[in-house]
């Protein structure tokens, strides 16, 4: 009978430091669930990165290879011409 309730006492004792090592200990369930949620944050951040990094890849590769698209460029954003060329910019 006293090996029963020391076996009790015990499997309790053992039973009460995994609950509360599972709910308040490092590796807590809702630590673990805020990391997670961080991870997830963190792949978003790296997937929004990874499509800029490939959007300036192309526009790059644009620039090395596509003299008509840089003559636009040039021409749009910069204001340039041809040499004898006459430019009307309009106004609203």
């Amino acid at each position: 009978m006293r090996l029963r309730l020391l076996i009790g006492i015990a499997t309790l004792i053992t039973l009460a430091f995994l609950g509360f090592q599972l709910l308040f200990g490092k590796n807590s369930i809702p630590q673990q669930r805020r990391i997670a949620r961080e991870i997830e944050l963190y792949q978003e951040q790296i997937d929004s990165l990874n499509k800029i990094i490939e959007e300036r890849d192309e526009l790059i590769h644009k620039l090395k290879t596509d003299s008509l698209y840089k003559e636009e460029i040039l021409r749009t954003r910069y204001g340039m011409s041809r040499k004898d060329e006459k430019v009307f910019q309009l106004v609203k």
